[in-house]
C-alpha cells in the first residue's frame, strides 16, 4: 500500500471517529476530545525525546510523556478542577526540575554537553506540550464543538491540498526550503488557496459569530503558520537524520508528523478567534 493510499484510508477512517467525538461527546469541555489531544501530546513528546537523544552522545533520561503535562494541567484548569494559573506552576516546576537536575552531574563528558541537555529538556516540556494546551483552550470558546472542526478542517485541508498539488503537479516547481526538498511552490500555494475556500465555505453553512471576510483572514494565517510548524518538524528530523518522527500513524509515520501543522496553529487560531468573537 503506498503513502498516498495509506493517508487516504487513514482520513476515511480518522476524520469521521474525530467528527463524531466532537460533535456528539461534548460533556465535560469534550473531555473525549481532549483526551485524544493530551494522549497526542504525550506520543509527540515521546518521539521527540528519541530525536533528541539521537544527537546527545549522553542520552536524556527525562520522563519521555512529559509532553502531556501542560495540556492535562490546561483542561484541569479549564474545568474548574484546578485553581487558576495550576497549568503556569507546572511549567515553571517541570522546567525547574529539569534545568537544576544537571548540577548534580558527575561525569565530565556529560557535562561538556550540559547547555544541550537542558535546551532539550526544555525542548520536551514546550514542543508539543505547551502548544498544543491552545488545542485544549478552543474546547472554553463559544460554539466550542464548532470551532473544534474547523480547525482541524482549516489544518486538514492545508496539509491535503499542499500534498496532493505538490505530489501531481510541484515536481518541477521551485523548492523554497531547504529543511524540506519535497515541499514545493505549488503545493505551498495550492494548501493557502484550498484552506481559505474551506473556511468560507464553513462559515457559509456552520452559522458562527464571525463574518466571511474575518474567516478568509483566520484561513490564510492558520494557512501560512501551519506550513511554518510543518517546517519545523522538518528541520527537527533532518538534524536528527531521521525521514520520519514514528510510525504510529500509517502513511503519515509518527504522531509529530501528524500534529505538527496544529502545533504553530493552535495558539495562533485560538487567540485569532479571541479578537474576532469579543
Amino acid at each position: 500500500m503506498n503513502q498516498l493510499t495509506q493517508r487516504v484510508s487513514l482520513f476515511f477512517i480518522a476524520i469521521p471517529l474525530l467528527i463524531s467525538t466532537i460533535l456528539f461527546l461534548p460533556q465535560y469541555n469534550h473531555l473525549v476530545w481532549n483526551l485524544v489531544v493530551i494522549f497526542s501530546s504525550a506520543m509527540g513528546g515521546f518521539e521527540l525525546h528519541k530525536l533528541i537523544n539521537n544527537n546527545l552522545s549522553s542520552k536524556l533520561y527525562n520522563i519521555p510523556f512529559t509532553g502531556a503535562f501542560l495540556p492535562l494541567a490546561a483542561y484541569l484548569e479549564m474545568s474548574n478542577i484546578i485553581i487558576d494559573g495550576f497549568t503556569a506552576l507546572v511549567l515553571i516546576t517541570l522546567l525547574s526540575i529539569l534545568i537544576i537536575k544537571e548540577v548534580f552531574i558527575k561525569n565530565d563528558t556529560v557535562i561538556q554537553e550540559i547547555i544541550f541537555r537542558i535546551t532539550g529538556s526544555a525542548m520536551l516540556i514546550i514542543y508539543p506540550g505547551l502548544f498544543m494546551l491552545y488545542v485544549i483552550k478552543i474546547s472554553s470558546l463559544p460554539d466550542a464543538s464548532y470551532f473544534i472542526l474547523l480547525f482541524l478542517i482549516l489544518i486538514f485541508t492545508n496539509d491535503s491540498a499542499a500534498f496532493v498539488f505538490g505530489s501531481l503537479f510541484g515536481r518541477k516547481s521551485t523548492k523554497i526550503f531547504l529543511v524540506s526538498p519535497n515541499k514545493s511552490l505549488v503545493g505551498f500555494i495550492s494548501g493557502i488557496v484550498f484552506t481559505v475556500l474551506g473556511g468560507i465555505i464553513f462559515v457559509l453553512l456552520i452559522p458562527l459569530p464571525i463574518s466571511i471576510w474575518q474567516m478568509a483572514i483566520l484561513s490564510f494565517f492558520i494557512s501560512i503558520i501551519a506550513n511554518a510548524g510543518d517546517l519545523v518538524e522538518s528541520a527537527i528530523k533532518r538534524s536528527a537524520n531521521v525521514k520520519d518522527s514514528g510510525s504510529i500513524m500509517p502513511g503519515r509515520g509518527g504522531m509529530l508528523d501528524s500534529i505538527d501543522s496544529m502545533l504553530f496553529s493552535a495558539p495562533a487560531y485560538y487567540f485569532i478567534l479571541i479578537l474576532f468573537i469579543n
